[in-house]
């Protein structure tokens, strides 16, 4: 047997692989998902849109009824300056039932104060709309009052 001649051999370093990062996108920059078709997206976003829009004008609604109804229960004492005006909170339960009247911020004239927070807790239940699904954005009510309107 011929004899075999070992040779050296250096290790072979191995550098570690550099890992590949994915591009980031610029700040303040969402990426756009790629599962929808821009024609699908504008769509989506118009129906969106269309519910805001009907939901704010049920809002709306319910709120200028819940006003009138308050309104037309005021007691005006006499004495009272045209340009007065406050704020109650007007925390309500499922059902419009008005669980309390905190007054946030005062006309200045304390019977037309008592006289408001009167005519909102004689106006209980206070008209709702009937999908339930709606009753957070009425939970509480930030109700500004003024004699003249």
């Amino acid at each position: 047997m011929p004899d075999k001649k070992k040779v050296a051999t250096k290790p072979v370093e191995t550098r570690p692989e550099k890992k590949k990062l994915a591009p980031r996108p610029a700040e303040g920059v969402k990426p756009r998902p790629d599962t929808q078709k821009p024609a699908e997206q504008s769509s989506d976003a118009r129906i969106a849109e269309q519910q805001a829009a009907a939901i704010g004008r049920v809002v709306d609604e319910y709120g200028k009824k819940i006003q009138d109804k308050i309104r037309s229960k005021v007691v005006m004492p006499p004495d009272v300056a045209n340009d007065a005006h406050g704020v109650f909170l007007v925390t309500l339960l499922p059902g419009g039932t008005v669980l309390k009247a905190e007054l946030k911020k005062s006309s200045g004239n304390v019977a037309y104060d008592n006289a408001v927070e009167r005519a909102i807790l004689k106006s209980s239940p206070l008209p709702l709309p009937p999908d339930v699904s709606l009753f957070s954005k009425f939970r509480e009510i930030n109700f500004p009052f003024q004699p003249k309107e």
